[in-house]
């Protein structure tokens, strides 16, 4: 009981971290160019994960699956730059509401390439769930957001990044999936990075540092929920999200959700929640 306890505190720890992070990746959308704040990210958060593992860096650093995890690190970093690409469009809930469909594309994907069995309930919830997002996008009225689209092509990255984890299997090190993730996603956003430089102001330098060492903390917290708890155990509590999007959007962009993103986040959230129930059957 005590594990758990303690996994569901850093598991929550987890979420309000990366909430923090994508608060302050949307408030630099109006300033620079996505890929620059993708690769700012990226770049303090590598060098945040080199310092922190430099004791046994060696070590985290040897695989004998690198095309694995540079195959993986490239679909979250599609995730991420598709992810800030909504913030510069959409308030911070409705894109992370919209992005919580990706346990439910984790759920097709799994049929697809790990040939797993889903029953008729939990490709029902699946359908459920992206119908909730429809009350997000408004198809078909004069508030249809095209833009609503950045994340799901984000969810469905993240999503096809979860099942590639899975095929990597437990034996790999999640400080060694964590080291190459950070890595890759650097190395990409600085070659796209070059025609669409912008020079940083001093103070967002610190700023932009600030960005990295969230995400590092986020994954490095995560890697110690999942040490404490079982992963199943811990997937509902990601939902905590939502809220924090909520209130950071409130206080520092005075983003007032409509019905509509709270009637999808109650159907996408319950999709979610039962298509879980019915895993951990």
């Amino acid at each position: 009981m005590k594990n758990l306890t303690s996994g569901i505190s850093f598991m929550l720890l987890t979420v309000f971290l990366f909430s923090i992070m994508n608060a302050g990746a949307k408030g630099f959308t109006g300033n620079y160019p996505i890929i620059e704040i993708v690769w700012a990210r990226y770049l303090s958060q590598t060098i945040f994960t080199t310092l922190l593992f430099l004791p046994i860096l060696k070590k985290i650093a040897r695989t004998e699956r690198i095309q694995v995890h540079l195959f993986r690190s490239s679909l979250l970093f599609g995730a991420t730059i598709f992810m800030f690409s909504g913030f510069k469009y959409l308030t911070l809930v409705s894109t992370i509401t919209i992005f919580q469909t990706g346990p439910l594309i984790v759920i097709i994907f799994s049929v697809i390439f790990l040939n797993e069995a889903v029953g008729v309930r939990r490709w029902a919830s699946v359908a459920i769930g992206f119908f909730g997002t429809l009350f997000i996008l408004k198809p078909g009225t004069d508030m249809f957001l095209l833009a609503g689209f950045f994340p799901v092509l984000a969810a469905i990255c993240y999503a096809a990044y979860a099942v590639s984890t899975r095929h990597l299997g437990s034996d790999e090190d999640p400080r060694t999936n964590f080291f190459y993730s950070s890595l890759v996603g650097t190395v990409i956003s600085s070659i796209i990075l070059i025609p669409f430089f912008k020079p940083i102001a001093i103070i967002d330098v610190g700023l932009f540092s600030v960005l990295g060492i969230l995400g590092g903390l986020g994954h490095f917290s995560f890697i110690i929920a999942l040490r404490k708890s079982e992963a199943s155990l811990l997937a509902p509590f990601t939902y905590f999200d939502l809220i924090f999007a909520t209130i950071l959007g409130i206080i520092f962009f005075h983003e007032y959700p409509d019905i509509y993103v709270y009637i999808g986040a109650f159907i996408i959230v319950g999709a979610g929640i039962y298509a879980w129930k019915r895993e951990t059957m």
